[in-house]
């Protein structure tokens, strides 16, 4: 059987401390390795606020695993999230039935092109942001002027 790509979102308590944090990603790094597994990316969402309670929490820790493997390396990782009582929701979906080696490395370089892009995008907009705090700097003496000029004209129109 061919390996395929997954994605598997993970809901975990929000109240772990940082090294409870930390054994779990190691954790879950492990199986993937026992399983052959391949990770493409990997994203913590952080810490966000529940539309309804789970387990009687309103808030959880989100992580995100794209990854390569074998349906085996899928089951075991499931098998494991649900025996685990820090993890309290987790979907793992089918992205690609056929993933080879050379998509995921086509993969990791549209990864890499993207977080580049939005980098040099992150950059263009701090320069312009830059530019009009600098433009507006100048003309705020002259805007503070006509202001007070408006003011009173508005003044000589009641009389």
């Amino acid at each position: 059987m061919h390996p395929r790509r997954y994605e598997t979102l993970i809901m975990l308590a929000p109240n772990l401390e940082a090294a409870e944090f930390d054994a779990f990603k190691s954790k879950v790094d492990n199986i993937m390795a026992a399983g052959g597994g391949q990770l493409v990316s990997f994203e913590d969402w952080g810490r966000r606020r529940l539309s309804y309670p789970v387990k009687k929490e309103m808030f959880g820790h989100y992580l995100l695993y794209d990854f390569q493997g074998r349906p085996e390396l899928s089951t075991e990782l499931e098998r494991n999230l649900k025996i685990d009582e820090k993890v309290f929701k987790y979907l793992t979906l089918v992205l690609d039935k056929k993933f080879t080696d050379e998509d995921l490395a086509a993969a990791r370089e549209k990864l890499l092109a993207d977080a580049a892009r939005r980098e040099a995008e992150k950059a263009k907009a701090r320069e312009a942001a830059e530019a009009r705090q600098a433009a507006g700097e100048e003309t705020d003496d002259d805007q503070n002027d006509g202001g007070q000029a408006d003011v009173q004209d508005s003044g000589d129109d009641e009389e």
